[in-house]
């Protein structure tokens, strides 16, 4: 399973880096499967490292709410970037894809936090001294 993660882990980076080096003014088709890439595997390793922390798997067992909002945030997040672009696609009413791209950020935000999370958890009762 953690063999899995891996390799979610290293395609989401791989999203993450044709999202951010391809505009979607220069290349388009690169930019959407960058984001597209990014999004459904950082989402497969949300929701199944959420799943394994409330099942106790990983730490202690105990978990906060904190930890089952991310892959709430997530979802939101993305359905909000979803009617966006399509409106903007649809109608291309002024200021839509701004809103998209804000979503777009929210949702690499999030996923910068949930995995700062993980680690907090991770290394939670270590104490971290230089000599």
């Amino acid at each position: 399973s953690s063999g899995i993660n891996a390799e979610y882990g290293i395609l989401e980076i791989l999203g993450l880096f044709l999202l951010t080096m391809f505009a979607s003014t220069e290349i388009f088709s690169l930019h959407a499967f960058g984001f597209s890439l990014f999004f459904l595997c950082s989402m497969v390793n949300i929701f199944a490292v959420s799943r394994l922390m409330c099942s106790g798997v990983t730490g202690s067992g105990k978990i906060n709410r904190q930890t089952l909002y991310y892959p709430l945030i997530y979802v939101f997040t993305f359905v909000g970037c979803f009617i966006s672009y399509i409106v903007h696609d649809w109608y291309c009413i002024s200021g839509v894809y701004t809103i998209f791209g804000a979503l777009e950020l929210v949702m690499i935000f999030c996923n910068i936090l949930f995995w700062s999370h993980c680690d907090g958890l991770d290394w939670r009762g270590y104490t971290i001294s230089i000599e």
